[in-house]
């Protein structure tokens, strides 16, 4: 039986987030696959670590203080070594980019690239230098064609040593909602890339829109003084909520919604919009190559970038019932795909062929 091991960085970065799901989901459903797999976080901040049986958690704290940051992650990063050492796993997967843990390595280890947002976006490259940890790495495991394309095109990685694996969703129990809610759903932040700005200038443009629908914004933080005057600005505040909770109040919001919105310039995979098809949800999202690659015929695409083609995209799906319904049987064809089984199944693929080399 294969032993993994999954190190903590994500666990301390991520209260909730794609990342820490797809991490937490691929070691749950390891079990069922006869590979033997552990989540070590001594010291997390995650929500989904709690009553995980296979993983390893001393302390969940709500916050790390900025000066205790580098002592909490030096800390995580020597109970590793030190579980090494008395375990001995086979494998050790990286959740993130953890380059400070490669040093002393003395096991195959792999790196799961979820996007490469900093490097495109210029965003601090510092505070995630993968530069080191890929050339070390044993394999490399893009989410995505496009990512595999930035990843080869920005850090010269040999192909060879790259595997896409798409994400993929747990199966749900589902039970059919009569009449979806009037509201637009969106989820997770609202800063820069995500170009949530746009999304609430189409919906202040369309008479229809203000008066038969609101946004609904899940996670991201509530709303700063800079939105809250925007809202006001657009005459649109009282049409726009806030809410927060766990993966239940998400997937009763998702099944619930007329429409998720996803209008991102860029995105790694894009794990959100998988959801909320899962659970029968129209979904509308921005005309990037990621998207089309991973949904296909699955989505509604707009142009993110033209106020009017969001506008124009948002109120043709939702005055259109047999829209809705093309999209949502469209989107069968890939939730039927996008499991967490074929994830897991072809990331231990990737272990074998390492042990086997």
């Amino acid at each position: 039986m294969i032993k993994v091991l999954f190190e903590s960085s994500i666990f301390l970065h991520q209260k909730v987030g794609g990342v820490s799901k797809y991490i937490s989901e691929l070691n749950k459903t390891f079990v069922k696959h006869k590979v033997s797999s552990t989540i070590l976080a001594p010291i997390t901040i995650n929500h989904y670590l709690v009553n995980k049986k296979n993983s390893i958690h001393f302390f969940k704290i709500k916050k790390i203080p900025k000066f205790c940051r580098k002592f909490f992650f030096l800390l995580n990063n020597l109970f590793t070594f030190i579980y090494i050492h008395f375990n001995k796993p086979d494998i050790l997967h990286f959740s993130y980019y953890n380059k400070s843990l490669i040093k002393f390595l003395n096991i195959p280890y792999v790196v799961t690239v979820y996007d490469l947002i900093h490097e495109k976006m210029n965003f601090d490259q510092n505070q995630f230098d993968k530069k080191e940890l890929l050339k070390n790495a044993s394999h490399i495991i893009c989410i995505s064609e496009e990512t595999k394309k930035d990843l080869i095109k920005i850090y010269k990685i040999n192909q060879k040593k790259i595997t896409v694996i798409y994400l993929g969703v747990a199966n749900v129990k589902f039970k059919k909602i009569k009449k979806k809610h009037k509201y637009i759903l969106h989820v997770g932040t609202r800063t820069r890339y995500k170009n949530f700005d746009n999304l609430i200038k189409a919906f202040s443009k369309s008479e229809y829109l203000v008066k038969n629908y609101k946004i609904i914004c899940f996670g991201g933080g509530s709303f700063n003084n800079y939105e809250t005057k925007i809202f006001e600005k657009l005459k649109i505040k009282d049409c726009i909520k806030y809410r927060k909770g766990d993966d239940i109040q998400l997937s009763n919001l998702y099944k619930k919604a007329s429409l998720y919105v996803s209008l991102s310039m860029y995105e790694g995979f894009g794990l959100t919009l998988l959801e909320a098809m899962k659970l029968k949800c129209p979904v509308l999202c921005s005309d990037i190559l990621v998207f089309k690659e991973i949904y296909k015929k699955s989505c509604a695409y707009v142009n993110a970038q033209n106020i009017n083609s969001i506008k124009n995209g948002i109120e043709n799906v939702l005055k259109s019932r047999d829209k809705q319904k093309k999209l949502i049987l469209n989107s069968n064809q890939i939730i039927t795909k996008l499991t967490l089984d074929n994830c897991a199944l072809k990331t231990i693929k990737v272990y074998k062929k390492i042990l086997n080399q």
